[in-house]
């Protein structure tokens, strides 16, 4: 079965993944401790247990997937696009409006996400190209 996209230059997605790894490993690993969840969202998203635990499952995934991405770069690029997604969401749907109504963002978190946002969709278009 052929997949939809062929990428020219697949190497160029470990950039991605690289990436992923460098920043989840020390937040993931933060994330563990009671008080995470208020370091990493800077005390602008209120700490609870089930959050913690919700965003510790999910960036672990995409941490315990970017290291998969590093030995198969191509079958992995889907993770690529479900970052752009669900980080656009994010920063459309709670970053905006907190900022237009003066209320606290974590910047640290917005800061990375909006970077991945713009990054990624550029390395996946250069890994068509080649």
């Amino acid at each position: 079965m052929q997949s939809a996209a062929t990428f020219a230059n697949p190497d160029i997605l470990r950039i991605a993944y690289a990436a992923n790894i460098f920043i989840l490993v020390p937040v993931c690993w933060g994330m563990i401790a009671p008080t995470a969840a208020a370091t990493v969202f800077q005390g602008a998203v209120a700490e609870s247990a089930g959050l913690r635990l919700l965003v510790l499952s999910l960036w672990s995934a995409i941490l315990a997937a970017s290291i998969c991405g590093l030995i198969a770069p191509a079958f992995s690029a889907p993770l690529l696009l479900v970052q752009i997604f669900y980080k656009t969401l994010w920063l459309a749907l709670f970053v905006w409006p907190a900022f237009r109504a003066g209320a606290p963002v974590p910047w640290g978190v917005a800061g990375t996400f909006a970077a991945i946002v713009v990054v990624w969709p550029i390395l996946l278009v250069l890994a068509l190209r080649g």
